[in-house]
Parts: structure tokens; sequence; C-alpha cells
């Protein structure tokens, strides 16, 4: 009996996690430095801190998006017609990007993080 009642507590608990709301914001005055999070959608990374700088990459909109760390956050400004926040990031996971590159984690980029793109998996 003790085996089935540990049983259902153990399955219990696993489908509460499995249940968990990951972080989701909306807001993005609550983005900081070190803040992380991943983005789902097409963004254009820059190499180089200068907002004027050829875009050298695209990401891709997949299941897996592009996971990051925020070591400045630079300025609000508009960009292709969308108001948001140009911010530079470290890739904390590597990704695919659309010239079919794979770009390990660790690089920093300059990216246009649009105000209504919503982030997951936000972390102060």
């Amino acid at each position: 009996m003790k085996q089935y009642l540990l049983l259902l507590i153990l399955l219990s608990q696993i489908f509460c996690f499995a249940q968990a709301e990951e972080a989701v914001l909306n807001d993005h005055t609550g983005i900081s430095v070190q803040s992380s999070f991943r983005i789902m959608g097409v963004i254009d990374l820059r190499t180089e801190k200068d907002y004027s700088s050829e875009v050298k990459f695209r990401t891709l909109n997949h299941e897996g998006g592009m996971k990051v760390s925020v070591l400045e956050v630079l300025k609000n400004d508009s960009y292709k017609g969308q108001k948001g926040m140009w911010l530079y990031v470290l890739l904390t996971s590597p990704i695919w990007v659309d010239n079919g590159e794979w770009i390990e984690k660790y690089r920093k980029f300059l990216i246009f993080l649009p105000d209504d793109m919503p982030v997951f998996d936000f972390e102060k």
C-alpha cells in the first residue's frame, strides 16, 4: 500500500511540474543588465556594437528560440517601423541562422527587440 501511495505522490508531482508555466514577459521595462530570456521570432544579429553596422545573421523562428543574457541595455528606438529597444546580448545556447550556419554559444550580438515581441523564460 505504501508503494502505491508513494507512486501516486510521485506521479502527481510530475504532473504539476509538466503543467508549470514558463515566465513570459510582454512589458520590456523589466529587462536590465544580466536579465536572461528566450526570444522566439526572427531577429537581426549584428556582430559590431553599432546600430548602422551590417546585419551578419538572422535567426530562424523555431521552437527553441534564441537564448540570451543581457550585457547592456543601450536605448529605446524605432527600427523597421517598430518601436523597441537595442540590446547587447550574449548568446547562451547555440542556434541555427537563416543562411544555414551553426552559431556557437557565448558570442555577443547587438539586437533590436521590438516592444510587441514577448520574451520567454525571463529571469531578472
